[in-house]
Protein backbone atom coordinates (compact mmCIF):
# COMPACT_ATOMS: atom_id res chain seq x y z
CA UNK A 1 0.00 0.00 0.00
CA UNK A 2 1.40 3.28 -0.70
CA UNK A 3 0.78 5.86 2.02
CA UNK A 4 1.28 10.19 1.56
CA UNK A 5 4.23 12.30 2.76
CA UNK A 6 1.87 13.40 5.33
CA UNK A 7 0.39 9.92 6.71
CA UNK A 8 4.25 8.57 6.98
CA UNK A 9 5.41 11.73 8.26
CA UNK A 10 2.73 11.33 11.29
CA UNK A 11 3.09 7.50 11.60
CA UNK A 12 6.87 7.72 12.02
CA UNK A 13 6.12 10.25 14.74
CA UNK A 14 3.27 8.33 16.33
CA UNK A 15 5.98 4.85 16.56
CA UNK A 16 8.81 7.30 18.16
CA UNK A 17 6.13 8.89 20.76
CA UNK A 18 4.07 5.58 21.13
CA UNK A 19 5.50 4.91 25.06
CA UNK A 20 5.35 8.37 26.01
CA UNK A 21 1.65 9.45 24.80
CA UNK A 22 0.22 6.27 26.24
CA UNK A 23 -3.17 7.67 28.02
CA UNK A 24 -5.89 9.42 26.36
CA UNK A 25 -8.84 9.03 28.67
CA UNK A 26 -10.61 6.72 25.99
CA UNK A 27 -12.03 3.44 27.65
CA UNK A 28 -13.17 2.38 23.91
CA UNK A 29 -9.68 2.10 22.18
CA UNK A 30 -9.43 -1.45 21.94
CA UNK A 31 -12.35 -2.08 20.57
CA UNK A 32 -10.55 -0.78 16.86
CA UNK A 33 -7.93 -3.72 17.51
CA UNK A 34 -9.59 -6.74 16.19
CA UNK A 35 -6.85 -9.95 16.17
CA UNK A 36 -6.33 -11.85 13.25
CA UNK A 37 -2.98 -14.20 12.01
CA UNK A 38 -4.11 -13.05 8.61
CA UNK A 39 -4.98 -9.64 9.53
CA UNK A 40 -3.15 -6.74 8.27
CA UNK A 41 -0.21 -4.99 9.59
CA UNK A 42 -0.80 -2.16 12.46
CA UNK A 43 0.10 0.62 9.61
CA UNK A 44 -2.15 -0.70 7.37
CA UNK A 45 -4.83 -1.08 9.69
CA UNK A 46 -4.06 2.66 11.33
CA UNK A 47 -4.19 3.86 8.02
CA UNK A 48 -7.43 2.71 6.85
CA UNK A 49 -8.95 3.49 10.34
CA UNK A 50 -7.25 7.23 10.14
CA UNK A 51 -8.19 7.94 5.95
CA UNK A 52 -11.51 5.53 5.69
CA UNK A 53 -12.95 5.08 9.24
CA UNK A 54 -13.20 1.46 8.80
CA UNK A 55 -11.62 -0.93 11.37
CA UNK A 56 -10.57 -4.37 10.11
CA UNK A 57 -7.97 -6.96 11.87
CA UNK A 58 -4.72 -7.00 12.02
CA UNK A 59 -1.83 -9.32 12.63
CA UNK A 60 -0.09 -7.01 15.13
CA UNK A 61 -2.87 -5.70 18.01
CA UNK A 62 -0.51 -4.80 20.35
CA UNK A 63 1.32 -2.42 18.41
CA UNK A 64 -2.21 -0.65 16.58
CA UNK A 65 -3.02 -0.46 20.40
CA UNK A 66 -0.28 1.76 20.83
CA UNK A 67 -0.61 3.93 17.75
CA UNK A 68 -4.41 4.47 18.54
CA UNK A 69 -3.93 5.71 21.92
CA UNK A 70 -0.97 7.68 21.10
CA UNK A 71 -3.00 9.35 18.64
CA UNK A 72 -5.44 9.85 21.44
CA UNK A 73 -2.80 11.30 23.54
CA UNK A 74 -1.73 13.56 21.43
CA UNK A 75 -4.69 15.15 21.47
CA UNK A 76 -5.64 14.69 24.71
CA UNK A 77 -2.46 16.50 25.71
CA UNK A 78 -2.87 19.19 23.43
CA UNK A 79 -6.16 20.44 25.13
CA UNK A 80 -3.91 20.17 28.82
CA UNK A 81 -1.38 21.94 27.02
CA UNK A 82 -3.33 25.01 25.96
CA UNK A 83 -5.06 25.06 29.40
CA UNK A 84 -1.44 25.52 30.33
CA UNK A 85 -0.37 27.98 28.16
CA UNK A 86 -3.53 30.12 28.84
CA UNK A 87 -3.25 29.83 32.48
CA UNK A 88 0.90 31.16 32.22
CA UNK A 89 1.83 27.77 33.53
CA UNK A 90 3.50 26.80 30.57
CA UNK A 91 5.19 27.54 27.25
CA UNK A 92 4.38 26.44 24.16
CA UNK A 93 8.02 26.13 22.81
CA UNK A 94 9.13 23.63 25.44
CA UNK A 95 6.40 20.78 24.42
CA UNK A 96 7.44 22.05 20.35
CA UNK A 97 10.81 21.17 21.70
CA UNK A 98 10.79 18.55 24.01
CA UNK A 99 8.53 16.18 22.10
CA UNK A 100 9.30 17.43 18.34
CA UNK A 101 5.53 18.32 17.37
CA UNK A 102 4.23 18.72 14.40
CA UNK A 103 3.45 21.22 12.57
CA UNK A 104 -0.30 20.33 12.57
CA UNK A 105 -0.12 19.70 16.60
CA UNK A 106 1.59 23.49 16.55
CA UNK A 107 -1.50 25.10 14.37
CA UNK A 108 -3.82 22.54 17.00
CA UNK A 109 -2.59 24.54 20.08
CA UNK A 110 -2.87 27.87 18.48
CA UNK A 111 -5.97 27.16 17.39
CA UNK A 112 -7.44 25.95 20.76
CA UNK A 113 -5.62 29.03 22.53
CA UNK A 114 -6.99 31.84 20.17
CA UNK A 115 -10.47 30.20 21.05
CA UNK A 116 -9.76 29.94 24.89
CA UNK A 117 -8.05 34.07 25.22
Amino acid sequence: MKYSKNFERDYEWYLKYKNIFTFDGNMNTSDKVIFSENGKSAKECFYIQDSQGKIVSTNEPELLFQLYKCKGSINFHIKMWVEGIAEGVSNINEFIVEFELLEWMIKAIENQLKKKL
